[in-house]
């Protein structure tokens, strides 16, 4: 495992010359977004293995409840998200009236050992530039961003506030076509385990 990783790391600097790593994130990009290309990360490490998850089952229950505001009002708000370390709900909004709809604080009963535990938890509210509307959108589309060759996933990654495709090849060319179709709507996350042929302009 520690070798493959090292290898991933050292390829990531033979595809660019000076990647970017996001510690909080758990990301290395590896080439930005620019106008007319869409961005690519790898991520060495999944966030998922190194936190620890105690007491977050509240802010859990409150994203479900900021997650059924997103799908009532799907123009107006983004996918939330909640921040660990400490944990905070991010409720993300693209228009005015998302950010009214984005602000109440979510209150409830959450069940822990025996016991109801109230909770009342207050969303951080950020400005997000795709709304939940917009991803769902995309993530239905016939064919859609799967479809491209190295594509052997896709899912929305709220905190990213992205559409992401899971691919273990990409080139310029796939990075132009995808920005020129779906702007900002997608990220791509680079996995180097599998075959693949790299080319960089």
């Amino acid at each position: 495992m520690r070798l493959k990783m090292i290898f991933a790391l050292l390829t990531v600097y033979v595809v660019t010359a000076a990647p970017e790593f996001l510690p909080g994130e758990w990301r290395v990009i590896v080439q930005p977004a620019t106008s007319g290309r869409v961005e690519v990360y790898y991520q060495p490490v999944h966030p998922v293995l190194l936190r620890s998850y105690e007491g977050i089952r509240p802010f859990q229950r409150a994203q479900e409840t900021a997650q059924r505001r997103a799908e009532a009002y799907p123009h107006d708000l983004a996918p939330p998200y909640i921040l660990h370390a400490p944990y905070q709900l991010v409720a993300p909004y693209v228009t005015a009236r998302g950010r009214e709809l984005a602000a109440p604080p979510i209150s409830g009963t959450d069940w822990s050992d025996g016991q109801h535990l109230p909770y009342r938890i207050v969303p951080q509210v950020r400005p997000a530039e795709n709304s939940h509307a917009e991803l769902k959108a995309l993530m239905e589309e016939e064919p859609g961003p799967i479809e491209e060759p190295g594509v052997w996933a896709m899912g929305i990654r709220p905190e990213l506030n992205r559409a992401v495709l899971k691919t273990n090849a990409f080139d310029q060319e796939m990075r132009h076509r995808l920005a020129t179709k779906y702007g900002k709507l997608v990220a791509l996350e680079w996995d180097p385990s599998g075959e693949a042929i790299y080319s960089i302009d």
